[in-house]
């Protein structure tokens, strides 16, 4: 079913699974520039497992034009308002079930922004990553440091966004959000140090938190972009498993394949993760 949740003059597409066997509900966090359909194979797995799911766009991504094109847009209203207001429409939505958040890169930044994250029972976070292109080397570092210093300023200067093939997404972004995401990468912090009170935020979130991230995702999502990131995190049980995809017999994972259906022999990792923090509660 998809439905809009409405915060203000924010509209945020969601689709929700509802499952009335479920007495949980799992609510999947995108990269930037993926939509909410990316998701879909997941989502359907965690359904069978009885779980209710709601995936959902961030505000202005999928359409960089739902929002004005002069208005002033942050990464972190992502998760300050649209992430927030999808974890409080769960809440309402499904009181008796227990909340779970699957993150897929930048949302790993994003949930600790959003004050209702304290509804959610556990986390699981693939390749999410502190952007600082401190947490980059060698090729990748200069490639990244062009990107966030050269390339943003100018296509977004160029065409008044910027374009879907400059950062190999799917959809053109928002102006003020692409330059928002340079700025989180030339800081030495990155979010933490761009975005007044998140390193509070961070430090406060209390719930447990898995990370995962792999061995071949150097240009997006490198074992020490993660690392930072997990080490950001407060919670008093997290987790950062690091895997290189030959030692369990794949090619590749890279920054995207783990959400591919080629890839669900990896999927009930996350579930097994869960029953673990349900049993230890």
């Amino acid at each position: 079913m998809d439905i809009k949740i409405v915060n203000k003059s924010r509209e945020i597409n969601c689709t929700v699974l509802w499952n009335p066997k479920s007495t949980k509900v799992l609510i999947i966090g995108s990269a930037i520039g993926v939509s909410r359909n990316f998701y879909r194979d997941i989502a359907n797995y965690y359904f069978d497992l009885s779980y209710s799911v709601i995936c959902f766009d961030y505000y202005a991504m999928v359409n960089h034009k739902q929002a004005p094109k002069h208005c002033k847009q942050k990464i972190s209203d992502w998760g300050r308002k649209d992430m927030n207001s999808v974890i409080d429409f769960a809440k309402r939505k499904f009181p008796e079930d227990d909340l779970y958040f699957l993150g897929h890169s930048i949302a790993g930044q994003l949930f600790p922004l959003a004050e209702k994250s304290c509804e959610i029972k556990a986390a699981y976070l693939i390749a999410s990553q502190n952007v600082s292109n401190k947490n980059w080397t060698g090729v990748f570092k200069l490639k990244v440091v062009m990107f966030w210093y050269f390339l943003i300023p100018l296509f977004t200067s160029l065409f008044g966004y910027l374009p879907s093939f400059v950062y190999g997404g799917k959809y053109n972004l928002h102006k003020s959000i692409a330059r928002d995401w340079a700025k989180l990468g030339k800081n030495k912090s990155g979010i933490l140090g761009a975005e007044k009170d998140a390193s509070r935020k961070y430090k406060d979130l209390n719930l447990p938190v898995k990370f995962l991230s792999f061995s071949d995702d150097q240009m997006l999502a490198p074992q020490k972009s993660v690392k930072h990131l997990y080490e950001s995190y407060g919670s008093p049980y997290k987790y950062h498993e690091h895997i290189n995809p030959k030692e369990i017999g794949l090619d590749s994972i890279g920054h995207f394949n783990f959400f591919k259906p080629r890839y669900a022999l990896l999927w009930p990792k996350i579930d097994s993760w869960f029953n673990i923090i349900d049993a230890q509660v």
